[in-house]
């Protein structure tokens, strides 16, 4: 075989596997989380509710729970003073303060209309830096209590989401935060208080 014929066939194989790895990675593969789903804006507002238990203060922007309870966090709400912000009962990036032992369900749905985000639990508070959820994240090193996939921007009126719950089984001061990169950097964050 000539030559310059096998490494024609080589080049052609190589961008067929980028091709077709570029379209996974684009369609679904693995920028949607396997567990996400799709929500219109009439959902949405239906989730957007304050339940028994739960009490927001918007003077101090805070959130009081105080019994197990589910939560809708918006990630990059456009009217909000920031992309960089989670929308959570009409307050950008509120302290959540919970009672210790409480379960709560956390119902993440992306807004932005041009930028992946995630919602993910942390015991590190800031400063973040640029790749917060890459390895280690200053002196002690980065400890995630949960982890999420990106939620993909939202696309023809559908939103992306994604359901978790997380039980606060002991008291102390955690974090909540965007790991894309740049996000938390740029102020994604919000602090977690349990309290006894």
């Amino acid at each position: 075989m000539n030559k310059y014929k096998a490494i024609g066939i080589v080049g052609v194989a190589f961008l067929t596997v980028v091709l077709v790895f570029s379209a996974f990675y684009y369609y679904g593969g693995y920028n949607t989380p396997s567990s996400s789903q799709h929500l219109t804006q009439s959902q949405l507002e239906g989730l957007n509710v304050t339940e028994p238990g739960v009490y927001a203060s918007q003077t101090n922007s805070t959130i009081y729970i105080n019994s197990s309870s589910s939560l809708l966090v918006m990630t990059g709400p456009m009217n909000g003073p920031s992309m960089y912000s989670f929308e959570i009962l009409g307050m950008y990036n509120p302290t959540i303060v919970i009672k210790e032992g409480v379960t709560v369900h956390f119902t993440v749905v992306n807004i932005d209309t041009d930028s992946e985000h995630n919602f993910v639990l942390s015991n590190q508070g800031p400063p973040y830096p640029y790749m917060s959820g890459m390895g280690s994240m200053g002196s002690g090193g980065y400890s995630s209590m949960t982890s999420m996939s990106f939620l993909p921007p939202t696309n023809s009126g559908y939103f992306y989401y994604y359901n978790m719950s997380y039980s606060f089984s002991q008291s102390g001061t955690y974090w909540y935060l965007c790991t894309y990169p740049g996000h938390a950097e740029n102020g994604m964050y919000g602090r977690i208080v349990v309290e006894q």
